[in-house]
């Protein structure tokens, strides 16, 4: 129940989330296991009667064969005067049950799956803190506890507009409600008025590993670690039956600005359900002989190798020509003396392609036995220690690279809602470069600008990828004379 702008109170009866109109349900197909089971009070013909509730997952079990999927049901939190006990209301298309009794746990549970219309009531906006092409951010303040949260709010008029676009956020909902993993991003509630819907989740304060490339140097044993933790959550997808579809920097994010242990998956627009994978691949076999070089599909794990590339290396590779990229990227390694239990890693990555992700095995679980990842990683390397940026003895310029070459440093990519930033904030020359500056000529030969490693040093033979040669270099037209 909401108010409009003339004060008038609205009844919301159906959630712009909900496509089943029933309110009581036959016993669920699934097996159930429920968490919460205790005697409660419910209105039942205008009389309270007690009743043994049970809680499963998203599921009521009010009686043996009677049940409530409480998934975009409304929720509101209800005073008995003759009682003076508080409760829960579940409404539906004119339909409700009230709830009476010690029900704080059920509430904390419910909250998830429900639709509640009282934000301004239990939340303060702070200030708007991004925005995408379907909603903006605002970060929030619960007034009782004083806990910050972050608010996805969606314009419903143009969610109406497009099945797709309400499609998608429904697909969104329905995964977030399902996890609950350190590495990825937790939903707590969901509100909706007469014209937006509210999903708070967790706050992200840490940035991207893209805007954390450009301001710190991580160390080996950091690389493995974030890789770790990002493998746990798409560990902990995979079981839950999704793939996410969109491994790369800007999905990688920390909740706390400086706390590596804070890594957490985000943007999930691109998830697919397993299931659908396999019979999408299924159908496209018939078309094509295999989907390895496809440009269109590559795995989770093969976008995680390229971040894993990208950090050790500072190359960015385009994963349309990975399967042509493997000869570059064993010499890459081989002259940047990377330790050989990474190549290794590496290798499990980029060898995952995607129909071998869709498989029954279950791969992020299969590449975290990897022995690297037992090893346990020093609590101080938990803490990143950003470069100085304005530090004038590491700067570098730009004028000694000529016309014919193409720096490759990172840059630096600030969160929209950084505020009272520097005017020479995004001065390239004012930074301090994360790995030594490398440059690619127009012959694509690698260069660097300091002494390379002597031509007679005995180098360790890189075991990487035993494939066929491949000459991926693109040719060079001779000089005209």
């Amino acid at each position: 129940m909401i108010k409009s702008q003339n004060n008038k109170t609205i009844i919301l009866t159906q959630s712009i989330l909900d496509d089943s109109s029933e309110f009581w349900i036959h016993r669920p197909q699934t097996m159930l296991q429920f968490q919460l089971q205790d005697e409660l009070q419910v209105v039942n013909r205008n009389r309270l009667i007690l009743k043994t509730l049970l809680l499963g997952g998203h599921y009521i079990k009010y009686g043996e064969e009677k049940f409530l999927d409480v998934r975009n049901m409304f929720l509101e939190m209800v005073y008995h005067p003759r009682t003076s006990s508080t409760g829960f209301r579940l409404s539906k298309n004119g339909e409700k049950l009230d709830v009476y009794g010690d029900v704080q746990n059920w509430v904390e549970v419910l909250k998830k799956y429900t639709i509640q219309s009282n934000l301004q009531q239990k939340y303060k906006i702070i200030k708007k803190i991004g925005e995408g092409s379907l909603f903006q951010v605002f970060k929030i303040k619960n007034k009782i506890t004083g806990f910050q949260y972050a608010a996805r709010i969606y314009d419903k008029v143009q969610l109406n507009s497009s099945n797709y676009l309400l499609e998608l956020v429904k697909k969104q909902v329905a995964l977030l409600r399902q996890v609950d993993h350190k590495n990825l991003i937790k939903l707590y509630e969901i509100f909706e008025s007469s014209n937006h819907l509210y999903i708070i989740q967790e706050l992200i304060e840490g940035g991207t590993l893209d805007s954390k490339i450009s301001q710190t140097n991580f160390n080996q044993e950091q690389i493995v670690f974030i890789v770790k933790q990002t493998l746990n959550g798409l560990e902990e997808l995979h079981k839950k039956g999704y793939i996410h579809g969109e491994v790369n920097l800007k999905s990688i994010a920390f909740k706390y600005q400086q706390d590596l242990n804070s890594l957490c998956l985000i943007h999930y627009s691109k998830v697919m359900l397993i299931n659908v994978a396999r019979n999408n691949n299924k159908k496209m076999i018939s078309q094509r002989t295999s989907l390895k070089n496809d440009k269109t599909y590559i795995s989770d794990l093969q976008q995680l190798g390229i971040i894993l590339i990208k950090l050790l290396t500072g190359y960015q590779f385009h994963q349309y020509n990975l399967p042509n990229s493997m000869d570059e990227i064993k010499s890459i390694l081989n002259f940047k003396q990377i330790n050989y239990e990474i190549e290794v890693l590496l290798q499990q990555l980029l060898l995952t392609d995607f129909e071998t992700q869709i498989s029954e095995t279950n791969t992020p679980l299969e590449v975290l036995k990897n022995d690297i990842f037992k090893k346990q990683l020093e609590p101080k390397n938990f803490i990143l220690k950003y470069q100085a940026i304005d530090d004038k003895n590491q700067r570098v310029s730009i004028n000694n690279l000529d016309e014919d070459s193409l720096d490759i440093r990172s840059r630096v990519h600030t969160l929209p809602y950084i505020e009272n930033r520097q005017s020479n904030s995004r001065s390239l020359s004012n930074r301090k470069p994360n790995v030594t500056p490398l440059k690619l000529s127009t012959l694509h030969k690698l260069e660097t600008i300091v002494k390379p490693p002597s031509q007679t040093s005995e180098r360790r033979q890189s075991n990487l990828y035993q494939l066929p040669r491949m000459n991926i270099l693109p040719k060079i037209k001779q000089k005209i004379q």
